[in-house]
């Protein structure tokens, strides 16, 4: 039964679908081939084709950018948290790869200038209250404190540049707007990351304040079991949320501030990659878990692991995972319309989690992220790639921590990892469709309604690199 608060949600969330519909562009697909033909030519440099790619998804975040500079309008199924949220994402979750890209001595000046400006714009006007393109303000358990992680690290990544081109009522103004997020209540899980990487960067930009999350930041070393693996909340899982939010965040507060806690989380790091690495090959990576849209955000660890411990885990190797990581995905077609596709290959609702909108999949591009900034201190022009691990020996390793093994088949280009506590196999698989009542409540609340399909819940007991289970 609909009672007057479910009424007023369905206003909220069809006007903001009516905004969406009125503001949409065509479809940014007239740059997708160059981008294949691009990443399949083995010839090319890598860094070239990494710029390739980082322009191609300018390109079209200008195509899909509403006039504010705050939204962008992806094409793709929506979230359950509504078509503006969705189009906050299409903005917030491209600053730190902006960011690091005009940091970069890879980046073409004319497309760092045009960048800068829109990185301000952005800020400016998202965090101005009497702004009519206003992110909004910070509530408990907003989907906003997960934004504001990245709009929290694309303003440290400027704070050398384009921060000192804001004048002191604009500065006040986007860490007004940051503080909001201090205190406010999150999922008891890798959320605690956000709130404590916007904490750092607050402390590091404003030099009377006190970084006060520290409760927080002992909350998250409660999930950690040891070998790099942190659950995702008290009885979460192990999966690549440890690659692409736990170490993702926790390498960004190292850098930030180094005296915070760096011996834990270089080790922390270290042991994780000693088994992580063997997930990559040239022809697949392993994916387990939920999010798995966010696939090209894997090569991230190895990149991070490069820096801290360059001896242990060679720059040259980081960057091939990179590379094949990136090509192998777009091959399968896993960016097209200018943003990573909705799914594992091509755009597959079945694999994409209802909390994910069009947008949502650009924290793919977190490895992309740590890839230009690195690339200020390690030339990546004059770095030669390297032979991934797992096409160089066969290894059989235990991580009890997470209940897997790791078995690696060089002469099949195979990684395989075993759950050795789950009984089922992809035999016994269950992917639920969208019924149709599920369409038509989406059709009524212009949100989200669709089922989520993650194999490791199920108790899938072998994933491997050759993705077999998703097609």
């Amino acid at each position: 039964m609909i009672n007057p608060q479910n009424i007023a949600l369905i206003i909220r969330m069809q006007r903001q679908l009516w905004h969406r519909r009125w503001h949409r562009r065509a479809a940014f697909k007239q740059h997708d081939r160059a981008l294949q033909n691009c990443f399949s030519d083995t010839g090319a440099n890598v860094c070239d084709r990494i710029n390739h790619l980082t322009e191609y998804f300018w390109q079209a975040q200008q195509r899909y950018l509403h006039h504010d500079g705050t939204l962008a309008y992806y094409p793709g199924a929506g979230s359950i948290y509504g078509a503006r949220n969705d189009g906050i994402e299409g903005v917030t979750r491209l600053l730190p790869l902006w960011a690091a890209y005009c940091n970069s001595p890879l980046a073409d000046p004319e497309v760092k200038k045009t960048m800068a400006a829109a990185i301000s714009n952005a800020l400016l006007n998202g965090t101005n209250p009497q702004h009519p393109g206003y992110w909004g303000d910070v509530s408990h358990k907003s989907t906003l404190i997960c934004e504001a992680g990245d709009i929290a690290l694309a303003l440290w990544l400027i704070k050398d540049s384009l921060w000192h081109d804001f004048n002191g009522q604009q500065q006040s103004q986007v860490l007004r707007w940051l503080k909001q997020v201090i205190g406010k209540q999150t999922a008891d899980s890798n959320w605690h990351l956000f709130v404590i990487l916007v904490d750092k960067v607050i402390q590091a930009l404003d030099p009377e304040y006190q970084f006060c999350s520290m409760d927080r930041y002992q909350r998250i070393k409660a999930f950690y079991k040891g070998n790099g693996c942190f659950t995702d909340g008290e009885n979460g899982a192990i999966d690549l949320y440890n690659a692409w939010a736990f170490h993702y965040c926790l390498y960004w507060l190292n850098k930030i501030d180094p005296s915070f806690d760096s011996g834990f989380i270089t080790r922390a790091m270290v042991d994780f990659c000693a088994w992580y690495q063997y997930l990559f090959t040239d022809q697949g990576v392993v994916l387990f878990g939920r999010s798995l849209c966010y696939r090209m955000a894997a090569p991230a660890p190895l990149l991070m692991a490069s820096e801290l411990s360059p001896g242990q885990y060679p720059s040259g190797v980081a960057l091939t995972a990179l590379d094949s990581c990136w090509r192998y995905f777009i091959s399968q077609g896993g960016v097209q319309l200018g943003r990573p596709s909705q799914g594992i290959f091509e755009d597959d609702l079945r694999w994409l989690d209802p909390y994910s909108g069009p947008a949502s999949a650009f924290w793919a591009t977190r490895s992309l992220v740590v890839f230009y900034h690195q690339s200020i201190t390690t030339d990546w022009q004059q770095t030669s790639p390297q032979p991934l691990p797992a096409l160089q020996r066969s290894v059989d390793i235990r991580v009890a921590e997470a209940e897997l093994d790791v078995t690696t088949i060089p002469k099949q280009h195979r990684s395989i990892v075993t759950f050795y506590n789950h009984k089922k196999s992809v035999a016994d698989m269950v992917i639920k469709p969208q019924t149709t009542r599920e369409k038509l409540r989406q059709l009524l609340y212009g949100v989200a309604s669709r089922p989520s399909n993650n194999l490791l819940k199920q108790g899938i007991k072998i994933f491997d690199s050759t993705l077999s289970s998703y097609r």
